[in-house]
């Protein structure tokens, strides 16, 4: 299960098992997410995916329930069911649909930023619980570079050449400070956690920070995505193709129609507009395996 969102592998092994059977509000999102799971590893049954249909269907109706008229008592499980239904939109985003072009996920970071408020809403319970939010989590630590093997150290000066001819290419310092600051954070982000990545950071801790970048970086910077911002588009490609060099999680990963990580990068050449296809040169690469990103533990 996700190893994320402060839910540790105790609540999704046992607390949450045991408080879905006394509330729909979790028990939906439950069955839809384990639905999820079975029908990505046998994408041809088509019972498996009428009831994923129906049981989140079934939860988004008693989540905007519980939104509505809070009911005391049930943080905990509205809390929990905001994280499910998170993990759900994000690997649901990336089913292909027929005649439809490709969108990043940004259902998905709506639904953690519904997420990020039940939290705050209910902090101290919640955090009596053992729970925390991702946004509160310590970065992963990194090692001074030169303590990095040769070959982790000329990876990493790869991508800040990149990172560079990037940023110069959109004339990043001529621009506004507020637009400036937004890619120059993201920028930044990329940076480190590749860093982190060949400092020997924690696979999970690296995946949580990964995939939600969007989320973790100024509101401004979603607000591009939203806009498709060649830039910020091209920044997130450089980000998420690092998932691609982590071990696989299902729910972050996807499998069968809910690959995520090829269907991003691929999905965002589309978005680009023809003329900046280039920017997405190092990340296909990247995906391609022509450059090879390995770490020394």
């Amino acid at each position: 299960m996700p190893g994320c969102n402060g839910a540790s592998k105790e609540a999704w092994q046992q607390t949450i098992p045991q408080l879905s059977f006394g509330s729909e509000l979790l028990l939906n999102p439950m069955l839809a997410l384990s639905a999820l799971h079975l029908h990505a590893h046998s994408h041809n049954d088509s019972d498996m995916e009428i009831a994923l249909r129906r049981y989140l269907d079934r939860s988004l109706v008693k989540h905007r329930q519980a939104l509505s008229n809070p009911v005391k008592g049930l943080s905990e499980q509205l809390w929990l069911s905001s994280v499910l239904l998170s993990h759900m939109y994000w690997l649901l985003a990336h089913q292909p649909q027929p005649d439809q072009a490709y969108e990043f996920p940004l259902q998905a970071m709506k639904m953690l930023e519904g997420a990020r408020v039940i939290f705050r809403q209910n902090n101290v319970f919640l955090g009596q619980q053992g729970y925390g939010w991702l946004g509160d989590e310590a970065i992963p630590l990194v090692v001074p570079e030169d303590e990095l093997s040769k070959a982790a150290q000329m990876q990493l000066r790869s991508l800040e050449d990149d990172l560079s001819e990037l940023l110069d290419a959109f004339d990043v310092p001529t621009m506004t400070d507020d637009r400036k600051n937004v890619y120059i954070e993201a920028k930044d982000f990329v940076l480190y956690h590749y860093r982190a990545f060949f400092s020997g950071a924690d696979t999970k801790t690296l995946q949580r920070f990964i995939a939600f970048m969007a989320v973790r970086c100024q509101p401004g910077y979603l607000n591009m995505l939203k806009q498709h911002d060649p830039l910020a588009m091209a920044l997130m490609a450089r980000m998420l193709v690092l998932l691609s060099a982590l071990d696989h999680a299902w729910w972050i990963h996807g499998k069968g129609d809910y690959e995520a990580i090829d269907r991003d990068i691929r999905g965002i050449c589309e978005l680009m507009p023809l003329n900046l296809h280039w920017v997405m040169d190092w990340p296909r690469r990247v995906l391609d395996k022509d450059i090879m990103l390995n770490r020394d533990y």
